[in-house]
């Protein structure tokens, strides 16, 4: 298959996207897809919305463009509602905030299950290891990968801004030296990690590429500190840019 280049959480973090658009022209790849959360917490919703428009072939829902335009249906905790109801007045005053009803919340391309959380929840819930509230546990993601139902093989998610493979076997994670994984016949989960607020404490943006037989991740260098200095000269959560450079 053509080489397909799969990101998320964006967050309103147009320095991120933009490197990481450069990165993806090097790459050649020229289909991209993004598993949602487009804005939320950053600086510049509009300007991430409308390139995401030009340059995403598709374009998923994530759990930020839901609370924006169905902001009674979520509980944010203070930093991200704060940061919520301010790109959601930055979003209607750009008119652009109609257009969000109108994403997908899942994408099955062939044997590809494409959603912003898992097959389960597809916008709200997690992929990750810890067991908490809201949260799937490991035996919850074996449960979700054996369902024939659905049809899927690989199903790439986001949300969790924190790149590895879920498997039957147990996680895998991605790190400096060891990037590429050759996909098997089995399903499995592929969280592609986060553009603008990666938290697996590595403040590089992040995202993967397939071509049908190995998953590989790419981390991107941008400038952090532009974006943080933005982050601060609006009324936005000063954790909001603190985090961005320790990524966490």
């Amino acid at each position: 298959m053509e080489p397909l280049v799969v990101l998320s959480d964006v967050h309103g973090n147009l320095e991120a996207l933009e490197a990481v658009l450069a990165r993806v022209a090097d790459l050649g790849p020229s289909r991209v897809y993004s598993l949602g959360d487009t804005v939320g917490y950053g600086p510049n919703p509009v300007e991430c919305l409308r390139l995401a428009r030009q340059r995403f072939e598709l374009l998923l829902m994530g759990n930020h463009e839901l609370g924006a335009i169905r902001p009674s249906m979520f509980t944010f905790n203070h930093e991200a509602d704060v940061a919520l109801r301010w790109t959601r007045e930055r979003l209607r005053e750009a008119g652009e905030i109609d257009g969000l009803e109108e994403l997908q919340i899942t994408h099955l391309e062939g044997d590809m299950l494409f959603a912003h959380g898992s097959v389960r929840h597809p916008v709200t819930d997690y992929i990750q290891e810890t067991n908490g509230w809201g949260l799937s546990t490991f035996d919850d993601i074996v449960q979700q990968l054996e369902r024939d139902f659905t049809g899927f093989r690989i199903c790439f998610v986001g949300h969790n801004h924190k790149p590895f493979l879920a498997t039957r076997e147990g996680f895998i994670h991605p790190h400096e030296g060891v990037s590429e994984f050759c996909v098997t016949d089995e399903k499995l989960y592929v969280c592609v990690g986060s553009v603008g607020q990666p938290r697996d404490d590595d403040p590089r943006a992040c995202f993967v590429v397939y071509d049908g037989e190995k998953v590989q991740y790419h981390r991107v260098e941008y400038p952090v500190e532009q974006t943080a200095a933005k982050i601060r000269a609006q009324p936005l959560p000063p954790i909001l840019a603190e985090r961005l450079l320790l990524g966490y």
